[in-house]
């Protein structure tokens, strides 16, 4: 199957967010990849505000923004993100399905760079932590046992979107500051349920990261053309950004 290829770079979190909801409306599959200036929290459409930090968002210039998709909130921040697109017909009908099919490439592409990287067949019952990279999911990609990459699946309008961080490095500590409820208890606890690229094997930039990924998909059957946003798309995510994403009564709205 072939897929559009698109980089748009490094933009806030509005528009992260917003790209991602106006490459919708493509009628060929899309994976994109991006990164986050100035970092971002994006925490999940069924989260309440009342779970964050606001006063340390402001204080560290973090932006907080609501996701299309649901799960749980994530610091963007030292990572590349992912967005896969694609007709909903063309994937499994089951959400956990989807997940192994989407992380067969994830995971291909990071054994490209040298880690034992698995898919994630452990998953816990009981409370879920609000913290994302606390509570690894079905086929979620992890190393020795740890998550490395967070993701988030939604299906509207006949297509699937699925969007997530791969951590090329992480600060915990601040990570965990963005959360009421943070303490020494649950910053040593998330220390030992998370890890990055740099922490498993060194650093590595994020033009490594991506060219391993894209030949980790390529290796499970999708080929690319690279592409850009079509004007269209640039137009509707802009007036996403300005209707939606960067509205209090959006991204406060539980």
């Amino acid at each position: 199957m072939k897929f559009r290829l698109i980089d748009t770079g490094s933009n806030n979190a509005f528009m992260n967010m917003a790209i991602d909801e106006a490459l919708l409306t493509s009628k060929i599959p899309v994976l994109r990849f991006y990164s986050w200036k100035p970092a971002g929290l994006s925490i999940g459409y069924f989260q309440s505000i009342d779970e964050f930090n606001l006063n340390n968002l402001k204080k560290h210039n973090i932006d907080l923004v609501r996701r299309l998709t649901g799960g749980n909130a994530v610091l963007h921040d030292q990572e590349l993100t992912y967005s896969f697109i694609i007709d909903e017909d063309n994937m499994p009908r089951s959400v956990i399905d989807s997940y192994k099919k989407i992380s067969e490439g994830l995971l291909s592409g990071l054994k490209r760079l040298g880690l034992k990287a698995a898919m994630n067949e452990d998953v816990e019952k009981g409370s879920k932590s609000a913290v994302c990279f606390n509570d690894p999911s079905w086929y979620e990609i992890v190393v020795n046992g740890r998550k490395i990459v967070g993701s988030a699946q939604k299906r509207i309008n006949g297509k699937l979107l699925q969007h997530g961080a791969v951590l090329i490095d992480v600060d915990v500590e601040m990570y965990c500051k963005l959360f009421k409820d943070c303490n020494r208890e649950l910053i040593s606890h998330v220390t030992g349920r998370m890890t990055s690229i740099q922490n498993e094997i060194g650093k590595r930039g994020y033009d490594e990261v991506k060219k391993a990924l894209i030949d980790g998909f390529k290796e499970n059957g999708i080929e690319f053309m690279e592409d850009t946003l079509s004007e269209e798309e640039k137009h509707a995510a802009l007036e996403l950004v300005k209707e939606k994403y960067s509205l209090k009564r959006w991204n406060h709205m539980r």
